[in-house]
């Protein structure tokens, strides 16, 4: 028996997938963004496909950004339990508050790579994101699932959550397992996108003491994590954005081979001078402006991570904090 048949639906430039439980009721992947007039659009659209707001029984919120998070708390007030990486529990619970509090060590790390006071101004001018509300989520509403964790479905098919960390520490995708039976469907958030590679970000989770703790280096896992995904062999992806149907092997390879371009870049101009995160954005893209700046020295100071943790770069900090890295040999 093929596995049930998901039933997309479109808010703003997301998209949200419907699957049918065993149990009855129906589950979601992903929440949707809080835009004005979405939770009426999407009690509308839900509607249209069959089924009511009161039918759905958990949402697995695949990663905890605004966009896909957002409207995470109208589901609970609606009666369904919210799923999630228990990394990115806080966020849930804490909403755009939880963004906000992180904006200046966001700041703070790209000034201390070097970044000038444009390259800040426009970043800061585009964060958080405009038109969307994030309200917490209540405690009880949130709840931890695990690596490996299977829920059944209706037809006998099975829902399986695998942690995959990178996109953000709780990052989460989930696979349909029905034996041999195709399509084999990837639910994939952000993890993989058909129109561009995926940021790793700037990522600050709570600590053991509750406080919000140091950077967490996003990118090392975010590359482990494509093995993960490619040990699950080809599959149908459906993402949080742009047109679902790409083939999984296909994104797990443009991801993996722009990383390696970019880190064989930034070792050879390494190689030339020791240089912050800017100073290799500006050496290796001439022409682009501050808002891609921005962007392109997140990545750098991922890769500039992975140089340092596998002993080919070492990290200096001059006057003023700035941190410029310089290869070893």
């Amino acid at each position: 028996m093929p596995p049930p048949t998901p039933i997309p639906i479109r808010i703003e430039e997301n998209l949200i997938y419907a699957l049918p439980l065993a149990a009855g009721g129906m589950l979601l992947v992903d929440a949707g963004p809080d835009a004005l007039g979405a939770w009426a659009e999407v009690q509308g659209r839900v509607a249209s496909r069959g089924f009511a707001v009161s039918d759905v029984r958990a949402v697995l919120v695949t990663h905890a950004h605004i966009d896909h998070a957002g409207l995470a708390q109208r589901w609970a007030l609606a009666g369904a339990q919210i799923l999630a990486g228990a990394a990115d529990i806080p966020a849930l619970v804490a909403g755009r508050a939880f963004h906000e509090e992180r904006l200046p060590l966001r700041l703070d790390t790209l000034r201390r790579h070097g970044a000038n006071d444009d390259v800040l101004a426009v970043y800061e001018a585009g964060q958080p994101r405009r038109g969307l509300a994030w309200e917490p989520c209540a405690e009880a509403s949130v709840h931890a699932i695990e690596d490996g964790t299977r829920i059944p479905l209706a037809e006998g098919a099975e829902l399986r959550v695998i942690a995959v960390p990178g996109h953000t520490p709780g990052n989460l995708v989930a696979v349909i397992e029905a034996g041999d039976v195709e399509p084999r469907d990837l639910y994939a958030g952000d993890t993989l996108l058909p129109h561009e590679v995926p940021t790793s970000g700037l990522h600050y989770p709570v600590g053991p003491d509750g406080r919000v703790g140091p950077r967490w280096p996003s990118l090392p896992p975010f590359l482990r994590s494509m093995a993960t995904l490619r040990a699950l062999g080809s599959r149908r992806v459906l993402q949080g954005h742009g047109q679902p149907g790409a083939h999984s092997l296909r994104l797990v390879d443009r991801f993996e081979a722009h990383h390696a371009r970019r880190r064989a870049r930034y070792r050879a101009l390494l190689a030339e001078q020791p240089d912050t995160a800017l100073g290799l954005v500006e050496r290796a893209f001439r022409f682009i402006g501050p808002l891609h700046q921005a962007a392109a020295m997140i990545e750098a100071i991922g890769h500039l991570d992975i140089l340092a943790g596998s002993g080919e770069a070492v990290r200096e900090e001059g006057a003023e904090g700035v941190v410029r890295h310089r290869l070893v040999g």
